[in-house]
């Protein structure tokens, strides 16, 4: 629904208002009134910036041939059996009787020859011949179509004339692909034969996907543990600590490690493609790091809210798009609800709690160490299911309640093949590549073992809940009943109730929805 003029003038009214609330120190209504007013702020820019979305009437037309230039904005396959390649690109211009406006995205698929051979990476712009085939209003839930309708594409394009180059990418966008294929040939170094393992090794370092065979993909698909090959916050967040550790050793001054750790990691970002969840993390690593090179005090959750409102000012449509509604709330549980439960938990199970630790014995100190870093995965793991679990069973259809066991063995799993891929392209850019297969090697042993555990995973009863009438409004709900739980108690109850009452809403709706759904 697009906003009027009126909207902005509320928004302004409402920022003064909670401006002159702020002064009086009413904490509570300076709150609601600067909800509000954000709120109205982003539904007026929305309404400027988000493209026009086609009718019901358009979409129900019949497909049609249209002349269409557009750039490429991302690469989903470079090249399959058949020698076609797909991606999204934007429109830079189209035939009036396409339907097309100019910035509009649309799902392509050229069909590549001899003659008509291009190198088809990100900003390659081109003039092409097609038909374009209207996308169902009515995708079917966790379709390939309704994924792209979450992320603002109505169209397909399928190539069935010629092809005429109009620009070709930018240097840096050449390089970055030209990196891309040689890191991939780094990670192939001392390959068994008849092996898979360095697909999902390709996969989950460089987020190509589609190495992925369709047994390996429905298998971690299925155990909810997909998220491992996108190149998001686990992977962003591990190799960011990577180079600070690195940039440790050299004894760099604080304010200098940023300038050379963020543009190492945003090249990172660019060679794996610049997927909007790589982005979204390397937003808030460039927050916590600057923070941390201007001596400001250290917040995660003001770093994740400066990202979100980033990342939405230069791309809204992100709004709507179950990666960002996903990883946002997945790491607010975690801040919110995870690490809070921690410190709660953490004095009681603490061993050696009597004893002085200048008096630990080694095995002490293990012990301690271990059962810290455990809690801490536990935590975060049951924070991150919390979260995730509804939209999962919403949009998804189905629930995986051994994730939370799972993800525990998988994420560290996953750092420590991620950390020795990291030092194996490293090593192997600099010419030692003997080395760098025999860290592939280890790289592959840990990759088996997760394999391993997903086999197992779907051997066990119960692992995966089929819900495919899970009603995504139920989803919505329990988000938002979970959230409105851990803000509205807070530290004022005790933590009994603190850290029940979140886990119960969301188990209360997931038995709702399942319920429903059946019905």
């Amino acid at each position: 629904m697009p906003a009027g003029s009126w909207v902005a003038f509320c928004a302004v009214v409402l920022a003064a208002i909670s401006a002159l609330l702020a002064l009086k120190k009413k904490t509570g209504l300076w709150l609601a009134t600067f909800a509000a007013s954000t709120v109205l702020g982003f539904w007026f820019y929305g309404t400027a910036r988000l493209p026009t979305q086609p009718t019901s009437d358009q979409l129900a037309l019949p497909p049609r041939e249209a002349l269409v230039e557009f750039e490429i904005q991302r690469v989903m396959q470079a090249e399959n059996t058949y020698g076609n390649s797909t991606g999204v690109a934007r429109v830079i211009d189209a035939s009036p009787t396409s339907r097309l406006k100019k910035g509009s995205l649309i799902y392509f698929r050229l069909s590549r020859d001899d003659t008509t051979r291009l190198n088809i990476i990100r900003g390659l712009a081109i003039q092409v011949i097609g038909v374009l085939h209207p996308i169902p209003e009515e995708a079917v839930p966790d379709s390939f179509d309704a994924y792209l309708q979450e992320t603002g594409i109505h169209y397909r394009f399928e190539q069935t004339g010629g092809v005429r180059l109009l620009r070709e990418p930018t240097a840096f966008q050449k390089f970055c692909h030209h990196t891309n294929k040689k890191f991939q040939d780094h990670l192939r170094l001392g390959e068994p034969d008849a092996s898979q393992l360095s697909q999902i090794y390709i996969a989950m370092l460089l987020g190509e996907k589609t190495e992925l065979s369709d047994e390996q993909t429905d298998r971690f698909r299925m155990t909810g543990t997909m998220h491992l090959f996108a190149i998001s916050g686990l992977h962003i967040g591990v190799i960011a600590t990577v180079i600070w550790q690195v940039l440790l050793l050299f004894r760099l001054p604080s304010k200098v490690r940023p300038l050379i750790g963020l543009p190492l990691l945003y090249f990172y970002v660019e060679i794996t493609g610049g997927a909007p969840s790589a982005v979204r993390a390397f937003l808030m690593v460039t927050f916590f790091w600057v923070s941390m090179a201007v001596q400001r005090q250290r917040s995660p959750l003001s770093a994740l809210a400066a990202s979100a409102v980033l990342v939405l000012i230069i791309q809204p449509l992100q709004l709507w798009q179950m990666g960002f509604q996903l990883s946002y709330l997945v790491v607010i549980s975690i801040l919110l609800f995870g690490l809070p439960l921690r410190e709660v938990l953490w004095p009681v199970l603490r061993p050696n709690k009597f004893v002085p630790e200048s008096n630990w014995s080694t095995y002490a100190k293990i012990k301690f160490w271990v059962m810290d870093k455990l809690l801490l995965l536990v935590v975060i793991s049951f924070a991150a299911w919390l979260a995730s679990a509804p939209l999962s069973a919403g949009f998804f259809g189905f629930i995986a309640p051994y994730s939370v066991i799972v993800n525990i063995l998988l994420v560290n799993l996953a750092a420590l093949v991620i950390s020795g891929g990291v030092i194996s392209l490293t090593v192997a850019s600099l010419g030692l590549g003997g080395l760098a297969g025999f860290l592939n090697h280890s790289a592959w042993v840990g990759i088996s073992i997760m394999d391993g555990l997903v086999r197992m995973n779907l051997t066990l009863p119960w692992a995966i809940i089929h819900c495919p009438e899970f009603p995504t409004i139920v989803s919505y709900l329990c988000v938002l009943c979970f959230m409105a739980s851990i803000i509205l108690i807070g530290n004022k109850h005790s933590p009994l109730l603190r850290f029940a009452v979140p886990p119960l809403v969301v188990i209360f709706a997931l038995t709702l929805g399942l319920l429903w759904g059946s019905a």
